[in-house]
């Protein structure tokens, strides 16, 4: 286990604010120093390694303790420079659904414009929070309500994953709304939520849905 230089108690803290404290708390410390961060929120765990590289900090550990605590080391880093990914020219577009499946018209057209994005010679991933989680479902096609006649949201999803696109679930929506790995259509993934940030600041567009 890492020797960490200062301690912080998050314990009983909600989902971002060990993250947000821990960012805090690393501003006053110098580089190469360690931090370590006592949390009992579990979805803070998905976004740790998306923080900390964002940050030009370097995850060190996570350590599960008894009672559902755990605790994380964090090393800071030095001042952050502009990284190789963003220095040349991306061409990642970020499609964010939010809507569920009582707007059918809205899913469909998520997808739809993710496959011409991905058309266009986008990395294109489509991110499903909140409501939209429901769209990554393995039972999406039971409870379609497309009108007949038309391409329904399996047939778009579809159409996406062949194009090439990512499709990914907030993890912390996930937890939130019961949903698990094994609930999803195997194109899909579970991803923190930092994943989104970093997507958002990153994309050369974003449509929202």
């Amino acid at each position: 286990m890492p020797t960490a230089h200062r301690t912080l108690d998050c314990r009983n803290q909600m989902y971002p604010v060990p993250i947000l404290k821990a960012e805090q708390a690393l501003a006053e410390m110098s580089a190469g120093q360690t931090l370590e961060v006592l949390a009992t929120d579990a979805n803070t765990k998905p976004d740790l390694a998306k923080w900390a590289e964002r940050a030009n900090d370097e995850l060190l550990e996570v350590v599960d303790d008894a009672d559902g605590q755990f605790r994380f080391f964090v090393r800071k880093g030095e001042a952050a420079p502009r990284r190789e990914a963003e220095k040349k020219d991306e061409n990642l577009f970020l499609v964010v659904l939010r809507t569920g499946l009582n707007q059918p018209g809205q899913v469909r057209a998520a997808f739809m414009y993710a496959s011409l994005a991905a058309a266009m010679g986008q990395d294109t991933v489509v991110y499903c929070v909140q409501d939209g989680a429901d769209a990554a479902k393995k039972d999406v096609a039971q409870k379609d309500s497309s009108p007949g006649g038309g391409p329904t949201i399996p047939q778009r999803i579809a159409e996406a994953v062949d194009m090439g696109v990512r499709i990914e679930v907030c993890e912390q929506t996930a937890s939130v709304r019961n949903i698990h790995a094994d609930d999803l259509i195997p194109e899909a993934m579970l991803i923190g939520g930092a994943a989104l940030i970093d997507y958002a600041i990153r994309a050369r567009g974003t449509l929202t849905f």
